[in-house]
C-alpha cells in the first residue's frame, strides 16, 4: 500500500518481496554501526519484514519501504513503531538508508513525510525517536523534521536522546 510520495521518494508498506533488495542495506554493517541489534541476517530481515506487516495490521503503521522515484529502486526504511520506553508505551520514528543515499537529504525527506503521516492519518500527537549521543547524521535529521531532545537515558545498554514531536 501507497503511505506517502515527496519530491524524490516514494514511501509504501513493505512486501516480502523486498527481503533480497532489504537485506542488502540491513546486512551493511556501516548501516546498521547504531542499530541496537547490529547487521541482519536474511534470516533477520524476514523477521523484520513480518513484524512491519503486522504493525500495518494492529497499528495502521509501521515501518515503511524507501522507495528512489527515479530508479524504483528501495534505498531503506522509514516509519513508526509502538516501542517501550522505560514502561512507557511510545511510537518512535526510526530510519535506515543504503549508504549510497546519505548526504542526500532524503532521510530528512522520508522521515517528514512519515511523521506527516502520523499526525494526519493515524492521529498521533506524539512520536519520539531514540538517538545514540554520537549519531550525529541521525540527529540532525531528528531535528530538521522538528524533534526536540526530551531527555537522556540508557536504552538497550546504550546511552541515548530522547526525541521528540508533539
Amino acid at each position: 500500500m501507497f503511505i506517502a510520495e515527496t519530491p524524490r521518494l516514494v514511501l509504501r508498506e513493505l512486501s516480502l518481496n523486498d527481503a533480497g533488495a532489504l537485506g542488502e542495506i540491513l546486512g551493511d554493517p556501516e548501516v546498521m554501526e547504531f542499530s541496537t541489534n547490529g547487521p541482519c541476517t536474511d534470516d533477520d530481515t524476514q523477521k523484520f519484514i513480518d513484524g512491519c506487516l503486522t504493525s500495518y495490521k494492529e497499528h495502521g503503521f509501521g515501518q515503511w519501504g524507501i522507495v528512489d522515484s527515479s530508479s524504483g529502486a528501495i534505498i531503506g526504511f522509514c516509519g513508526l513503531s509502538p516501542v517501550d520506553l522505560n514502561g512507557v508505551q511510545e511510537v518512535e520514528i526510526g530510519y535506515r538508508l543504503a549508504r549510497n543515499a546519505w548526504g542526500q537529504g532524503l532521510a530528512s525527506e522520508a522521515a517528514a513525510a512519515a511523521l506527516a503521516y502520523g499526525f494526519s492519518k493515524c492521529g498521533l500527537d506524539s512520536v519520539i525517536a531514540i538517538i545514540a549521543h554520537r549519531h550525529i547524521a541521525s540527529i540532525r535529521v531528528a531535528a530538521k523534521v522538528g524533534l526536540k531532545i526530551d531527555f537522556s537515558t540508557t536504552y538497550r545498554g546504550w546511552d541515548v536522546g530522547i526525541y521528540r514531536k508533539g
